[in-house]
């Protein structure tokens, strides 16, 4: 074993694993990002980056206290329920510790980190007997304390507990800011405050854009959708559902009273220090109302155009484009495919002090500094249209529009980019030449959008594939002529493991289809040729459809067939 310089400051397994040459000194820094972001012990941060497995953590630590190695796959463990006669499920779990056996006054119990006095005085104050620690790897702790007690259920663990004290709804609110982070002081609604608290940090730990409280007979469903999808957590008893609405209803500053008509309201939150702001919208249904909230991160990074999903041709015209003179470009899609994100790496790339840029957005999704962002207020009458004619006495050079809805908006940004300005905006449609019909439908003359339109981009979100399960597979030979694959191409396809909590997929990645408006598109459109004729002509000049997009993203192993066929051809013949 190395010396190694013993960092007061650091957890001591690290400077064990360092002194033992398990880990390098570069390896801390991505063991310290994921603790912040996650929340997580240092001993799961480690084995889920990777660096080294649970059993060698249980190993360097065994050698250190000198106690043995006990296999919970093994030995003889307490029932749950004499278990819990001693110390409460939820400090188990929360200690990781296991209870193997009483003798006489001690205790003996097996845990991950040995080291951790506090832990064991926790369960000596809890049973009044000696705790006699020994060390068993992560995964076998986690796996027991299901075993014992079932998979971990925290809405349960908080209805099962009760508050008593005296003091209002808002007793954590600071600065119109909820920090899920701070302590809850003892109050009558306690109990309810941590049920809304413990909803939301899930949501965000587990990277949810939005939650949905739907009441049913008996319980209360708790929707989450990560990555595109809804996933149930676990039901609050329906006794709690009116109190769960009403602390949601005050935080958002909505009307406690309004049970018939739909609400919009919001707040502001922080979770370990990052800021998040939450869209709250209700509609009444014949069990009550159900809520859903819009999880908007405000620290999000830009991204490039890269590193959203563009290759290096859509990139370049992309780019090329946007960066233009003047002229109009649409980003299209269904709501959720990223449409907001595209346009704000676009305005990334024209922000600087020699260029009056000016948004108008419903809501303000990031906050761009050297950007004049205004929110939409309908209620007072300041809407998309109202506010672009007042754009335009501000001498802007650029004009993001967040959605073109009506023919006036359309008509002012067509106007806008006639005169010499750039002006972004989306539509939603199923193929970016599809926004050309839709123009046409909102009544704007063909000459208009064949004088102004300049690109048009059209994409979708897809799952990308868990790097940690993903498995290769052959594609049968039907399947590789029907998709134009290689016969003897790999691709890889879903298993499911821990880091994807099953599903098989983690994250999203784009996939896009950009065209730029060629003289002889400009004079299809003019004329007012078909769809089918546009989409011909933009493949001949070089367009990449939506699908030969994600079919790209197949061969390179970023997501599955499968994910791609679902997300494109569904529906279609």
């Amino acid at each position: 074993m190395q010396a190694v310089a013993v960092d007061d400051s650091r957890p001591l397994i690290l400077d064990l694993l360092l002194a033992d040459r398990r880990i390098e000194q570069k390896d801390i820094d991505a063991v310290y990002q994921l603790r912040a972001k996650e929340g997580l012990s240092v001993e799961h941060a480690l084995v889920t980056t990777g660096l080294v497995s649970d059993t060698e953590i249980a190993e360097v630590y065994s050698r250190l206290m000198r106690v043995e190695i006990v296999d919970l796959d093994k030995c003889e463990r307490l029932a749950a329920d004499e278990a819990q006669s001693l110390v409460p499920e939820k400090i188990l779990r929360d200690l990781r510790v296991v209870l193997i056996s009483v003798d006489g006054g001690s205790l003996h119990v097996a845990l991950v980190d040995p080291t951790d006095l506090s832990a064991l005085h926790q369960i000596q104050l809890y049973c009044g007997l000696t705790p006699v620690a020994q060390v068993a790897p992560l995964l076998q702790v986690d796996a027991a304390l299901n075993a014992m007690f079932g998979k971990r259920n925290v809405v349960r663990e908080i209805v099962l507990e009760s508050a008593m004290a005296e003091q209002g709804l808002d007793a954590d609110l600071e600065d119109d800011v909820l920090d899920l982070d701070r302590p809850i002081p003892d109050t009558p609604d306690t109990q309810v405050i941590r049920m809304v608290n413990h909803i939301l940090r899930q949501a965000i730990s587990e990277g949810a854009s939005d939650v949905h409280i739907e009441p049913r007979v008996s319980e209360v469903a708790i929707r989450i959708r990560v990555d595109g999808e809804l996933h149930e957590r676990p039901s609050p008893p329906r006794s709690l559902y009116l109190p769960l609405l009403s602390r949601l209803k005050v935080v958002s500053r909505m009307d406690i009273a309004e049970r018939r008509l739909p609400q919009d309201g919001g707040f502001s939150l922080r979770h370990r220090g990052n800021p998040v702001d939450v869209r709250v919208s209700t509609i009444p249904t014949i069990f009550g109302q159900k809520m859903v909230l819009r999880l908007l991160h405000k620290d999000s990074t830009l991204l490039s155009l890269e590193a959203l999903g563009m290759d290096p041709d859509q990139c370049e015209r992309f780019v090329n484009n946007v960066r233009a003179p003047h002229g109009l470009t649409f980003v299209t899609g269904p709501t959720g495919s990223g449409k907001s994100t595209t346009l704000y790496a676009a305005l990334n790339l024209l922000n600087s002090p020699s260029k009056n840029v000016v948004t108008v957005e419903d809501p303000v999704e990031y906050k761009l500094d050297g950007i004049n962002q205004v929110q939409v207020h309908n209620q007072i009458g300041m809407d998309f249209s109202h506010t672009l004619r007042a754009f335009l006495r501000q001498d802007p050079d650029v004009i993001m529009v967040g959605e073109v809805r009506d023919q006036e908006t359309a008509q002012i940004c067509l106007r806008a980019a006639l005169v010499g300005r750039v002006v972004l905006s989306t539509l939603h449609t199923n193929s970016a030449l599809g926004a050309v019909e839709r123009l046409f439908d909102m009544g704007i003359e063909s000459f208009m959008v064949a004088s102004t339109l300049r690109m048009v981009e059209a994409q979708r979100l897809i799952r990308r594939l868990c790097e940690h399960c993903k498995e290769p597979e052959k594609p049968d030979p039907c399947t590789a002529e029907r998709f134009k694959l290689e016969p003897d191409a790999e691709i890889f396809r879903p298993r499911g493991c821990n880091a994807c909590s099953g599903v098989g997929y983690k994250g999203r990645i784009g996939i896009f289809e950009v065209v730029e408006v060629t003289p002889e598109l400009r004079t299809m459109i003019q004329r007012r040729e078909s769809l089918q004729d546009l989409q011909r002509k933009a493949a001949e000049a070089g367009m990449k459809s939506l699908f030969d997009s994600g079919l790209d993203k197949v061969r390179a192993g970023k997501t599955s067939l499968e994910e791609l066929v679902k997300s494109t051809l569904a529906g279609e013949d």
